[in-house]
């Protein structure tokens, strides 16, 4: 059923008094656009032109643009292959891993390609490496801030990626108020402790486990920090008789995969040559360096699963790497290998045009919006939303979109409100910045698009949720 003026005038009515009424927002930059889905008309505006910082809403756009350019075909390929021909089991140089930039790549995948090459060869004459080439040098995005870097939601960008480059931690107490806990890595298996003044100058994952052990029924306080020369510290304290985890971001992936798959392969009896192969100065070229001939040898092969899980995967949990490696993908459909953050970049800007935004409104200098830099207006986001909407992958977008009680980062959002369930939805969290966009079902009038945007916000957290709450339900009442 179509909105009638009245109607209109009612909604811009109810939610003008839920702006002028709130106190979590007073101080702040906020923005509301919102439009009939089915046929664009304007439902209400408050700033629809303004600039405001993204967040995790940035994913929006590459994820559309990778379904849009790349296709729901898409896959991340992975390959492992010896830079010469075997002889007799023994000695083909090199085992050199690929990567394609598959953010999904894990342990059981390395297990895979091991046994594979325990099937071809017994001893390798220079052990394992990788190459990185695929994407570019460029490690962070433009605008990541520093203390960020150690945690999982901002690990190293590279074509090579394994266990989505971070190293998952289980912290368990020890025996004794004061004791030191016990820290165990899922793939590295336990950590032995080692002083902080030994932690040099290292690309390896290299944990020093400073956590104690607090008193029975005391909060957990488990965190981590990596040091200027990239050891991993696990601090703080966990209670007598609990654990908790932790992910730390490693300083290098390469690295990281490197020790992993040959611990692999030694452990099923094949010789792969020292632990160490690692070329180039810290911290800015850490990849193995490796010379191909024409006489390589393919040994193995891994897809990722296909673009619209892949996305799902990134919007869901709101996961910043997925973005990354999907935006130098873009690079290379745009511009070829290696693939870049500009060139993925121009993609979206392309594509932008073509759905007809003003790209002068946009400054994209990452795919996940973590960037400080990275700036979009309501009306873009909207614009984004549509697209898709009319497009070929309504149903693919709308099954990988949060939902707000049900799924991803709205699962436990909005539950008691009438959002709950009706709201398809892309969060957006940083200092300061808060924002939705996507859909919502009205009651009467089909699918609401609409992009909420709040930045320059001090305050609260649960007075901001009841008003975004607010305003959701104020979008689909009618």
């Amino acid at each position: 059923m179509a909105w009638s003026a009245a109607e209109r005038a009612a909604l811009r009515t109810r939610v003008d008094a839920l702006f002028a009424s709130s106190s979590a927002i007073r101080g702040s930059h906020v923005g509301l656009y919102a439009v009939d889905t089915r046929d664009g008309s304007l439902l209400y505006s408050r700033l629809p032109d303004d600039e405001f910082m993204p967040a995790s809403t940035l994913k929006l756009l590459v994820g559309s643009v990778a379904l849009a350019r790349l296709g729901t075909a898409f896959r991340f390929h992975t390959e492992a292959f010896f830079t010469q021909p075997v002889a007799d089991r023994v000695e083909p140089g090199f085992l050199v891993v690929r990567g394609g930039g598959d953010p999904f790549l894990n342990d059981a995948n390395l297990n895979d390609l091991a046994t594979t090459v325990a099937t071809k060869v017994r001893s390798m004459q220079d052990g394992v490496a990788t190459d990185s080439s695929y994407f570019d040098d460029e490690r962070y995005p433009t605008g990541w801030v520093w203390d960020d870097l150690p945690f999982y939601y901002a690990p190293v960008v590279t074509a090579t990626t394994f266990e989505e480059n971070v190293v998952h931690l289980t912290v368990t107490a020890g025996a004794a108020v004061g004791d030191p806990a016990r820290v165990r890595a899922s793939v590295l298996g336990p950590i032995t402790a080692i002083p902080i003044e030994g932690c040099g100058l290292t690309v390896e994952v290299l944990v020093i486990p400073s956590a104690k052990t607090g008193r029975h029924g005391s909060e957990s306080t488990i965190d981590v920090r990596r040091e200027r020369g990239g050891c991993i510290e696990v601090i703080g304290s966990v209670p007598l008789g609990g654990s908790d985890t932790a992910d730390a971001a490693v300083p290098s992936p390469e690295e990281f995969l490197h020790t992993v798959l040959t611990r692999r392969l030694q452990f099923i009896g094949v010789s792969a040559g020292s632990l160490s192969q690692v070329a180039g100065p810290w911290p800015d070229e850490h990849r193995y360096v490796v010379r191909t001939s024409d006489q390589r040898q393919l040994v193995w092969t891994h897809d990722s699963e296909a673009l619209p899980n892949i996305v799902a995967d990134m919007w869901y949990p709101s996961d910043n790497l997925v973005a990354e490696l999907l935006l130098k993908a873009l690079g290379v459909a745009r511009s070829g290998v290696p693939g870049t953050t500009a060139n993925g970049a121009a993609l979206e800007r392309e594509w932008l045009h073509s759905i007809g935004v003003d790209t002068r409104t946009v400054t994209l200098a990452d795919g996940s919006g973590l960037s400080i830099y990275d700036r979009i207006t309501p009306h873009d986001l909207v614009a984004i939303l549509q697209a898709d909407w009319n497009g070929p992958n309504r149903r693919l977008v709308l099954d990988a979109l949060p939902v707000a009680g049900v799924r991803g980062t709205l699962r436990e959002e909005f539950v008691d409100t009438p959002a709950a369930g009706r709201a398809f939805v892309k969060t957006g969290s940083m200092s300061h910045v808060r924002g939705l966009a996507g859909y919502v079902e009205s009651r009467r009038h089909g699918a609401v698009t609409f992009a909420l945007m709040v930045d320059d916000w001090n305050g609260d957290t649960a007075p901001l949720d009841r008003f975004r709450g607010a305003v959701l339900s104020a979008l689909l009442a009618t």
